[in-house]
């Protein structure tokens, strides 16, 4: 520890990380990177979680995988729960699962509904069930954003980016409710990134400023960031981590 009080390093040991939309990309990418600094980690997905289990257990630390439907309050509780009883406790929650949308005026009810189900309803009902623990030990919340939210997309459809949009307001809502409660806030707005959800879709790495998109690893660091002590007086930012596309927030 520094003589001021503050230590340069990152150390989430014997904390305990749940991570919504972990079987592979940002989420994946999200609970390796907590699992390295030491916390263990519970995830949830509708894919398999069995590889990501098992690389968090390579690393050295604890981790359970769950099928989870994040746009079930019972599925959130169900993982929250993994955590809580299998672990003890809940420190950190991150938000990742998310599903893309295309289209324009063409977006009917139906394929609204769909999007805004997972991204803003399943971030909810994720941050609902753990809330509870979160405040009975103080804890952190990163929510997985998107610039679509800040920008109105960059090739996303208006369900995509009203959705998104909708994340970073709650960021904002649950931060002050939160403040009093010893519970910090935050999230993530990424540009592309090269998962399987962009592919296809027109992106083209030349561009973004940087001249390539981001790698999950890219955006994992930064809720490292988040979760761990460095941003002990952040709460209600939603961090662009975007190659440098918005260069204002």
């Amino acid at each position: 520890m520094a003589e001021n009080g503050i230590s340069g390093a990152v150390d989430l040991t014997g904390q305990v990380a749940v991570v919504t939309g972990g079987a592979r990309g940002i989420g994946q990418a999200t609970a390796l990177a907590l699992a390295r600094e030491g916390a263990d980690v519970v995830v949830g997905d509708m894919l398999d979680t069995e590889e990501t289990v098992r690389r968090v257990a390579a690393l050295g630390r604890r981790a359970t995988g769950l099928r989870t439907d994040i746009t079930s309050s019972a599925d959130a509780a169900a993982l929250v729960a993994a955590a809580t009883e299998g672990f003890g406790r809940v420190d950190v929650l991150v938000t990742c699962a998310g599903v893309y949308g295309e289209g324009a005026l063409d977006v009917d009810a139906e394929e609204f509904d769909r999007v805004y189900a997972v991204n803003t309803k399943g971030t909810y009902l994720a941050i609902q069930a753990a809330w509870p623990a979160l405040e009975d030990g103080g804890g952190k919340i990163v929510c997985i954003g998107s610039i679509a939210g800040k920008i109105g997309g960059v090739l996303a459809g208006p369900q995509y980016a009203a959705s998104k949009g909708a994340v970073h307001a709650m960021v904002r809502w649950f931060a002050k409710y939160g403040a009093g409660r010893g519970v910090l806030v935050n999230g993530v707005a990424p540009g592309a990134v090269a998962t399987e959800m962009i592919k296809g879709r027109g992106y083209r790495e030349e561009d973004w400023p940087l001249g390539r998109f981001a790698e999950p690893e890219d955006i994992a660091e930064a809720v490292v960031y988040l979760a761990a002590q460095g941003s002990n007086f952040m709460t209600g930012k939603v961090l662009s981590v975007d190659g440098g596309l918005l260069l204002q927030d």
